[in-house]
């Protein structure tokens, strides 16, 4: 038997206690709630936006977007306004692979969200590629073991929601696949750390909450025999017993924490905020069947384009909750004069803090300076303001044509509370009142272990979880650093898939898997 792991993280992408508790109190997750029964936990708040990219690295740095840098998939800060995929390397500080790495601690790192490329690190990883690549793990031989050994599974990109319903299956036999793997890891190549993130249910959540929330005004509809109408239970069901088979793994002495990157929702509502920004004169468009040269893909729609030459402001990445102004000298095909970016903000505050939904409710409860949403050393490459939903079941898009508003793609949308739970000999069982910050799970999970991490996180450890007064290391000084003095270890490139030399413009592949999960 090989040796138990210090430390076992399980992430559930789209983790919500709304879901999660309700079927514990039902008996449908066994191995999930009796983890739940033995640990401390909470709802955690998350990002604004609640979203998978900051979310995770949130998680991994400890730090709020303002300091890691991490908004979307995508560059929200472009200048050309293309489509620039977000890499491990843009993360603006150090993570906790690196601070435990320097502690000599060996990691097993399995599909966690903006990891890709691999970096150079004690143990294995298999990174989470926003783009068609099998150069995704590390060693560079693993993906073949894995396939010699019949544990191999499929990137999360590549098997993503289709438009086929049928992927509630798939989704089920996707969760099988990758405890394989991580059970094979687990057991021939043991490590201090080991995490793997699971993201079916967010998958599933996005597509198929209306069939089983009786609330939803778009219930009902599962074809007969199809089990639709139980989606969200049944990929609950398949996590939980991923969960038991990972916790199999371990002994009770191993530090176990399950962590989401935000929670899920009842989706009800898409509106287009280009259409609301056009009718104010602040958006221009034009007849075009594609995107201006350089452009993403998301600034063209149904024969028309965004014409930046007449546009002040504009939202970069869908699924951002984020508008930049169209600034002259920042932006390739600027308007805005920094003497006017005053006057420009003040009018989007004022016409989008006044919007109604059908409902006759605000759709915003706030439009937020980027110095005020995202402090911290990388807010420069934060949207220059953020949209606070009032109403997080609606949807902000793009879109340039058809109605402004529309039922939501996803009939399950993302939440700013999240889930964590550890469970560990030192710490005492029980669901704290309240809420507690994302940033702080990693800080308390480090503590717990024995391990140091920097001083300048924006988290802070749990301690009152804590049976036992649990020493919080202080961070090795200038002759120990955690991290090298040039910074993190630096990421292999990344294979794009695209021949040496060839321009590296929007990827169609990773575009497309994106829009036919709602995500554009």
């Amino acid at each position: 038997m090989p040796p138990s792991p210090l430390a076992l993280v399980i992430g559930i992408d789209g983790g919500t206690f709304d879901l999660i508790d309700p079927l514990v109190e039902r008996g449908l997750l066994p191995h999930i709630g009796s983890l739940l029964t033995a640990s401390a936990s909470s709802r955690t708040t998350c990002t604004w936006p609640a979203h998978t990219a900051p979310g995770w690295s949130t998680f991994v740095s400890a730090a709020d977007p303002g300091n890691h840098g991490i908004y979307q998939f995508y560059d929200t800060q472009d200048p050309g306004y293309g489509a620039r995929i977000t890499q491990a390397g843009d993360l603006g500080r150090s993570s906790a692979w690196d601070w435990l790495a320097a502690q000599s601690y060996t990691l097993g790192l399995v599909n966690v969200p903006m990891s890709h490329p691999p970096a150079e690190l004690p143990g294995y990883q298999i990174t989470w590629p926003l783009e068609r690549t099998l150069r995704h793990c590390r060693p560079d031989s693993l993906l073949r073991e894995l396939a010699t050994a019949r544990a191999h599974f499929q990137s999360d990109l590549a098997t993503m929601f289709r438009g086929d319903m049928g992927y509630l299956d798939q989704a089920e036999h996707n969760v099988e696949a990758r405890i394989r793997s991580v059970r094979h890891l687990m057991t021939t190549r043991p490590t201090d750390v080991v995490m793997v993130v699971l993201t079916e249910a967010d998958r599933v959540g996005h597509h198929y909450w209306h069939y089983e929330d009786t609330g939803h005004p778009r219930h009902g509809g599962a074809p007969a025999d199809s089990g639709w109408e139980r989606a969200l239970t049944r990929i609950h069901r398949a996590l939980d017993t991923a969960v038991g088979e990972l916790l199999a793994l371990v002994d009770e002495d191993t530090l176990v924490m399950l962590v989401s990157d935000h929670g899920l929702g009842r989706g009800r509502y898409a509106f287009s905020v280009h259409q609301v920004l056009e009718e104010a004169g602040l958006l221009a468009t034009g007849p075009g069947e594609g995107p201006a040269e350089g452009a993403a893909s998301w600034f063209a729609d149904g024969g028309r384009r965004v014409d930046f030459s007449r546009t002040a402001v504009y939202m970069p990445v869908p699924g951002s909750y984020g508008l930049n102004l169209n600034l002259k000298a920042r932006q390739h095909r600027g308007t805005v004069a920094p003497r006017d970016r005053d006057r420009v903000t003040a009018e989007v505050v004022d016409l989008l803090g006044a919007l109604e939904g059908p409902d006759g409710d605000p759709v915003f409860r706030g439009i937020v300076p980027r110095q005020e949403a995202f402090p911290g050393g990388n807010s420069e490459r934060a949207p220059d303001l953020l949209l606070v939903p009032a109403d997080e079941s609606v949807l902000p898009t793009t879109s340039l044509t058809g109605p402004p508003w529309t039922p939501s793609a996803q009939t399950g949308l993302h939440r700013h509370q999240g889930i964590w739970a550890q469970r560990s000999p030192r710490v005492r069982p029980g669901r704290l009142p309240g809420t507690i910050p994302l940033t702080d799970a990693m800080p308390t999970l480090l503590a717990d272990l024995g391990a140091a991490w920097p001083k300048d996180v924006d988290g802070r450890p749990r301690t009152g979880v804590f049976t036992e007064d649990v020493p919080v290391p202080d961070a090795p000084g200038p002759d120990r650093p955690l991290v090298p003095p040039d910074g993190p270890p630096a990421p292999r490139p990344a294979d794009a898939g695209q021949d040496a030399g060839q321009d590296a413009g929007e990827d169609d592949y990773t575009s497309s898997r994106l829009r036919e999960m709602g995500y554009l």
